[in-house]
């Protein structure tokens, strides 16, 4: 294959990076997810689960999707304890205390995969540049990746294109391009931050912990001011700034959210 520039956009397994060796992606969480019919949730409301029986320092979600919902679970494999992501999904259906929710499900499709975050090393060398997952870029709070993607590609875009036209991919350049992604980098930190302070570090006492200050009203109320699932750092640092409760929490995650 002869070309001026590879984009190498081929998945958290990428071949392009692996074989430029371009770096990996500071961590790899694993996804599993169904599609079912039956769920018994309020309509239009997502519904999360936590706990280390379930979502081992993560989270596990139900999300109406039309005429089904969308349950899954993710984690990383370091904390599962030997549990599959089914397994562990399985596990989420049949705990008592909210089963009844999924006593009439019938499921229609599944969907499992890994989940890289952390944007790699050297997201670009030479006339090889990564995108997407294969850069690393889902996010830590959500394991969203579509967005991530599409903001990369409309920030350097511009400058690739540059290079391309003037044939010119120096080392100049090629740092330039990779300085580009700092800020991108910079907020994973912040946000992975946030989410190892509220939930990957937490056991599940401490767990319910935060979520009783959370439903506090004057807690709730600052959440509907501020809280975006798209940006949580803001939400993160003004909780730790004003709720007492997580002060100590505060100390833990400061140095990462103030300087990425």
């Amino acid at each position: 294959v002869r070309c001026k520039l590879l984009c190498g956009a081929d998945g958290a397994h990428s071949w392009v990076r692996r074989h430029f060796r371009m770096g990996r992606p500071r961590e790899l969480m694993v996804g599993f997810q169904v599609e079912v019919t039956g769920y018994k949730g309020e309509e239009g409301r997502l519904d999360m689960y936590t706990g280390s029986a379930i979502s081992p320092g993560f989270f596990a979600w139900a999300i109406p999707s039309g005429d089904t919902t969308r349950i899954g679970m993710w984690s990383k494999p370091e904390l599962m304890s030997g549990d599959s992501c089914e397994q562990l999904l399985d596990r989420l259906r049949a705990e008592p205390f909210w089963g009844d929710r999924f006593s009439a499900c019938e499921e229609v499709g599944r969907f499992c995969g890994p989940i890289p975050c952390g944007l790699v090393r050297k997201p670009m060398r030479g006339r090889v540049a990564l995108f997407g997952d294969a850069a690393g870029l889902c996010k830590p709070t959500t394991g969203g990746g579509i967005g991530p993607g599409f903001k990369q590609v409309e920030l350097l875009v511009p400058k690739l294109l540059e290079c391309l036209e003037n044939d010119d991919f120096s080392e100049s350049n090629v740092t330039e391009v990779i300085g580009m992604m700092e800020s991108m980098r910079k907020d994973q930190n912040r946000a992975r931050a946030l989410r190892d302070a509220f939930l990957t570090e937490v056991c599940d006492d401490e767990l319910d912990e935060v979520f009783e200050v959370w439903s506090r009203p004057e807690v709730t109320e600052l959440i509907d001011q501020i809280g975006d699932i798209e940006h949580p750092i803001p939400l993160g640092m003004r909780m730790l700034k004003d709720v007492p409760e997580f002060r100590a929490i505060a100390k833990r995650a400061a140095k990462a959210v103030l300087w990425g």
